[in-house]
């Protein structure tokens, strides 16, 4: 009997613990409050909130807890279906009472276009902030600098209209690495950016599909002008698309953004050469330069660029013929050049670009036979175009590649007659149409 002792004293004693810390059948009974006072601000028309009912909290939808203290560290009320399924309504101050809270995520709600609440700045553990597409508007609140630990913030697609101040304001997160803020009517870079230092930037900024314009050099700083706004030399993934920058590109990327892979500079109003430094991205795979007025011919000096996989130039206005060190890029899978006012033969070297799924030379200048090593040496070709040049002689034997699924060879001066092995194409017949 006497052995049992310590085993009901302990028993009592984390009774007592419990009851002390306030934990509640594995929800702490204080975050529990504060849940359900965050649902009495909320209209729930597709009734996701349903669960939000009895002690544990943990149990409930889009609630995340510790396996250790019972604390909520993850609240995931994305909406990713239609607008009915949509939470509306208020966020209320009781939020931050989640003060072990590292993950929110109220994405594609809509809180009827009111400011991103201030007390958001309170979550000091939060790593992860997303509030994309949730109706949100005004400014990047001062208070959001408090997050020390952020690392990820996506902003996407809330209006920042007449919020001159969007970059200084996130410019003190001291630890974030992923900034996305695609469609938020930026408008413009800040005048003055003296203060602002990105170092932490690792891994990508997205700023496409903005209406920010004006020089890109001097607008981002870090590609011309370091005091100005530095991107971090780690920063690896960059969006820049359909925007309305203009001016030359600058020569300078490589200095100050060697660990770039991803750059998207299309559709915007970029003029002048494509800079050598552009070739001497060693990490780079995607280069996105598309719709711009860029002119004069191809950079020579694809030599170290050995991991792009896809190269897009088309819609510009390049003049004169493919570089063969082109044929350098034997990891390419996508050269788009399309468009343009390229001319002369398609190098005979491109053949040991093997991996190549698309190539497309289209509405160009192009002249001479369509070369028969394409049928033998690019076996991974998913599309081929070459419509819209001047291309002669007849159409070579094309039907070894077994997943070609797009053939436009339309507008051309091809003669002779249609091989009979275009009856082979597998993946052709497959295609949709």
């Amino acid at each position: 009997m006497g052995g049992r002792t310590p085993l009901l004293v302990l028993t009592f004693s984390l009774a007592v613990l419990s009851i002390k810390l306030g934990i509640s059948h594995g929800c702490r009974e204080t975050e529990r409050k504060a849940l359900i006072d965050f649902k009495r601000g909320l209209h729930d028309p597709s009734n996701r909130l349903s669960s939000w009912v009895g002690e544990d909290c943990c149990a409930w939808e889009g609630v995340g807890c510790s396996n250790i203290s019972g604390h909520v560290i993850k609240l995931d009320l994305r909406n990713s279906r239609r607008c009915k399924w949509a939470l509306r309504g208020d966020i209320t101050p009781s939020l931050p009472s989640l003060q072990q809270l590292n993950r929110l995520d109220l994405s594609g709600n809509y809180f009827m276009h009111k400011p991103i609440p201030k007390f958001l700045g309170a979550f000091r553990r939060l790593t992860y902030l997303n509030l994309s597409g949730a109706g949100f508007m005004g400014r990047v609140p001062a208070q959001l600098g408090n997050l020390s630990t952020l690392q990820h913030l996506d902003l996407s697609w809330v209006s920042f209209t007449n919020a001159a101040n969007w970059l200084q304001d996130l410019n003190a997160l001291p630890h974030v690495q992923e900034i996305e803020l695609i469609s938020c009517d930026l408008g413009t870079f800040p005048r003055s950016l003296s203060h602002v230092n990105f170092t932490s930037l690792t891994t990508y900024l997205d700023l496409s599909y903005n209406s920010l314009h004006g020089s890109l050099p001097a607008s981002l700083g870090n590609l011309s002008m370091l005091r100005s706004l530095d991107l971090g030399s780690k920063l690896k993934y960059l969006y820049l698309s359909n925007n309305s920058f203009s001016g030359n590109l600058s020569p300078r990327i490589t200095n100050t953004m060697p660990s770039l892979q991803w750059f998207d500079l299309s559709m915007n109003n970029m003029s002048g050469e494509i800079p050598f430094s552009y070739c001497q991205l060693r990490n780079l795979e995607g280069l996105q330069l598309y719709e711009n007025n860029l002119s004069r011919v191809i950079p020579n000096c694809w030599k170290t660029s050995s991991n792009l996989l896809l190269l897009d130039l088309s819609s510009n206005k390049l003049v004169g013929g493919v570089p063969d060190s082109l044929c350098n890029l034997q990891m390419l899978e996508s050269l788009h050049l399309s468009h343009n006012n390229l001319s002369g033969q398609i190098p005979h070297c491109l053949k040991s670009c093997t991996e190549l799924a698309t190539l497309d030379l289209g509405h160009n200048n192009f002249i001479g036979n369509i070369p028969t090593w394409i049928g033998e040496s690019l076996l991974y070709l998913k599309t081929l175009s070459l419509r819209s040049n001047a291309f002669t002689g007849s159409i070579p034997q094309l039907s070894s590649l077994p997943s070609l699924r797009i053939l436009d060879l339309s507008n051309n001066n091809l003669s002779g007659t249609i091989p009979q092995s275009f009856g082979d194409f597998n993946a052709l017949k497959s295609a949709p149409t």
